[in-house]
């Protein structure tokens, strides 16, 4: 009997840590520490303070006096505020969040999931219907919040997203699209990096077959995070996107 309640909690901690994000107005004021006062305490209780973005930045062998002025003159404040509320448009409520063709993933599921709904959308199976999917999408689907509301955390009907001009990892003529709304001070958009990214990354992405597309979303109680997006789109405009947001998530995962 037990091992059929352990896919019901599985979906319940994951809507849990995903529906968390929409409840920031509450608890923004808990995340603010105290005065740092070295160098190497803030370090290492703010992994992504600006000052280590800016170090990583050096270890990328970026242009440091272009990237420090991007980051310091909030450049692209603006475009991830923007990304945020077009993000909001399409149903994003915390991050992690995934648009798999369209199809709505919301949590740090696990890679069987993932598995699941791209192998369907490679062979032609995929479907608007949730019931078709496993017992734990299912389950997904019909989550809901504390006053009984209904609170998906897979919707099978696909939405349009646009991704135009955001940064692709893998063929751009790739069958399935991939998008990734994300926080990089997330501790469970950390964990999907540090536990379930690396497995797509080797069976689909680099294979050709999966095209991953990402989009920011800071939530507001992440003291660090708009800055870290910021940060990443500056390693934008020279070329090196994805190696910063590897770089911001695995300083982000070592705290986990």
């Amino acid at each position: 009997m037990k091992e059929k309640f352990i896919p019901v909690l599985v979906i319940l901690a994951i809507g849990l840590a995903f529906f968390s994000g929409t409840l920031w107005q509450k608890v923004k004021n808990l995340e603010k520490g105290g005065a740092v006062t070295t160098t190497d305490t803030t370090q290492k209780a703010v992994p992504l303070s600006i000052e280590n973005i800016k170090k990583m930045a050096k270890d990328l062998k970026l242009n440091e006096k272009q990237f420090n002025k991007c980051l310091d003159d909030g450049k692209y404040a603006e475009i991830v505020k923007n990304d945020i509320a077009y993000g909001q448009t399409v149903g994003v409520q915390g991050t992690p969040a995934f648009f798999i063709n369209g199809k709505f993933l919301g949590g740090a599921f696990p890679f069987t999931s993932f598995k699941e709904v791209i192998d369907r959308e490679l062979n032609g199976t995929g479907s608007n219907n949730y019931k078709t999917y496993s017992k734990d999408l299912q389950n997904a689907a019909e989550l809901k919040d504390q006053a009984g509301n209904p609170s998906p955390a897979f919707i099978a009907v696909p939405k349009d997203i646009n991704i135009s001009g955001y940064p692709v990892l893998g063929d751009s003529n790739a069958k399935v699209i991939l998008v990734e709304f994300s926080d990089f001070e997330c501790p469970y958009c950390a964990r999907h990096f540090k536990q379930t990214y690396p497995e797509i990354k080797s069976n689909y992405i680099d294979k050709g077959i999966v095209k991953l597309v990402f989009k920011n979303y800071p939530l507001p109680f992440h003291s660090s995070a708009q800055k870290a997006a910021e940060g990443a789109e500056c390693a934008k405009e020279q070329g090196k996107f994805w190696e910063m947001h590897d770089k911001l998530f695995t300083a982000s995962a070592s705290t986990q």
